[in-house]
């Protein structure tokens, strides 16, 4: 072989040897870029954006091996997967539960007829939203009587009677003042009873104002403070119609009343009334006829006046109206919100709550999907009862609900202003108890809760329940007190 053969095989054996070290092995950016691409289908930007990024990389770090590398179509297909299936993902993830069929509107509300719609002018006159036509509040009470008022109602609730003779003779001429003072707001009291029903006009939507209710509570409580002082004056009878009086409008008012604010402070109101109307019945001064007028008015309280239906219901329109106005405010309020979805989940909650405010158990077959029809697990429940356990799942998809966590635990809501209602409720039958007894006529000592019977303790005078933890005198008692030797009750 002559020379310029053997140069010819070498340089033939030589491309061959190039050939073999510079063949094309797959790229692994371009195959991570494909597989975050079709991730992107489930995991959105979180894989989207990487199949992207990694994508771009990937083609041009092939460009630059000279041959080495290879996927360029891979990493194509990466990135155009990634944006198809985003958009395919966003697509789904905006989609909204159906709108609820038949849902509740302020019809639903229980409502004073249209002709009574002056009683809430007057109303808010008294609860001094609106002054009087001498441009002073209707309830004149100032901090310093507030505080004397929750001084004594203090020593009523925990020491003897001999002590509350002399806390209430110490104020005598301050209580006598607050009597003449509040006189205006006495009159507004005697206009809205004669109104057969109160009207509650709040309006539920942002601009939503809250009637002033705490001045009342004061108020009322200042009756039971001045019904002490006309005890100690054996001068009760005129005391007794302006008790009565005053708990008619209280009872009104709890009937219609739309916000809880306002329902538990005329509940709270009753409650306060029974506790005076207990005081008179107690005393020995105080005339069978009187016994028998306070008798004729407090009787058993009915299911509307201790009702949250309304409160309940209004505060499930507020959240109603609300979500739509707020909706036309922010275009990334409206790619983040899901309206419908929300108010499923609200609408559940409200529900439930209405089922054991009426001690229904059936909230498992009328709970709405939160979730659009065309999602495979719409099945799955998602539940406020404890807004800080809802599912991943469901925060991703409705993002909004992260904020419910400032609402806290909706069962334990539920539960305390339940427990308010039957402490209230657990008053009244013991005053329905000390009445008949009174008036010499047949009673039950059945109780509604916490046991099988209420307690007549005569060595500690008082008639009372366990209250929640079922034990006999331990604080959470719910008694009203006793003159067992007024009562005819003996050991």
């Amino acid at each position: 072989m002559d020379k310029q053969e053997e140069k010819q095989v070498h340089r033939c054996n030589q491309k061959s040897f190039c050939d073999e070290n510079v063949y094309p092995v797959m790229s692994k950016l371009a195959i991570i870029s494909l597989v975050l691409g079709i991730l992107s289908l489930f995991f959105f930007v979180l894989a989207g954006i990487p199949a992207i990024v990694i994508g771009i990389l990937s083609i041009l770090t092939i460009r630059r091996s000279g041959g080495q590398l290879k996927g360029k179509y891979i990493a194509l297909v990466g990135i155009n997967v990634s944006i198809l299936f985003m958009c395919v993902f966003y697509l789904l993830w905006r989609i909204d539960a159906p709108p609820i069929p038949n849902d509740y509107t302020i019809a639903d509300l229980r409502s004073a007829p249209a002709k009574y719609a002056e009683s809430f002018e007057v109303l808010k006159t008294l609860l001094g939203e609106n002054d009087d036509s001498s441009g002073f509040p209707a309830i004149e009470l100032a901090s310093s009587d507030t505080k004397m008022i929750a001084e004594i109602k203090g020593i009523m609730e925990t020491a003897a009677t001999l002590e509350i003779t002399k806390a209430i003779s110490y104020y005598t001429e301050e209580i006598n003042q607050i009597w003449a003072d509040n006189e205006t707001a006495r009159d507004i009291i005697h206009r809205l009873n004669e109104f057969p029903e109160i009207a509650d006009l709040t309006e539920l939507n942002a601009n939503l104002e809250i009637l002033p209710v705490v001045k009342f509570i004061d108020f009322v409580r200042f009756y039971q403070v001045y019904g002490h002082l006309k005890i100690e004056q054996q001068d009760t009878q005129s005391f007794v119609n302006e008790l009565i009086e005053l708990d008619s409008v209280c009872r009104k008012l709890s009937v219609n009343a739309r916000m809880f604010v306002p329902t538990i402070a005329y509940h709270i109101c009753i409650n306060e009334n029974i506790l005076t109307a207990n005081a008179l019945v107690n005393d020995k001064q105080t005339p069978m006829s009187t016994v028998d007028l306070l008798a004729g008015h407090f009787t058993p309280l009915t299911n509307k006046q201790t009702s949250l239906r309304n409160s309940i219901l209004s505060e499930y329109l507020l959240m109603q109206n609300f979500s739509s106005e707020k909706s036309e405010q922010s275009a990334i309020e409206k790619i983040l919100r899901k309206k419908n979805s929300t108010l499923r989940l609200f609408r559940n909650c409200y529900d439930r709550w209405l089922d054991a405010e009426q001690g229904r158990q059936n909230i498992a077959e009328t709970e709405l999907s939160v979730w659009p029809d065309i999602y495979p697990f719409k099945g799955l429940s998602v539940s406020l009862a404890n807004p800080e356990r809802l599912p991943l799942l469901y925060r991703v998809y409705n993002p909004q609900v992260n904020i419910i966590n400032m609402f806290g635990p909706f069962d334990k809501t539920i539960k305390s202003r339940k427990d308010s209602i039957i402490r209230m409720q657990i008053h009244d039958d013991l005053l329905q108890i000390v009445l008949n007894k009174r008036l010499g006529k047949g009673f039950s000592l059945k109780a509604r809760v916490y046991g099988d019977e209420y307690v007549v303790d005569v060595e500690n005078r008082k008639i009372f329940s366990p209250g929640p933890d079922g034990k006999l005198n331990t604080k959470d008692d719910i008694f009203l007190p006793i003159s067992p030797e007024v009562m005819g009750w003996k050991n």
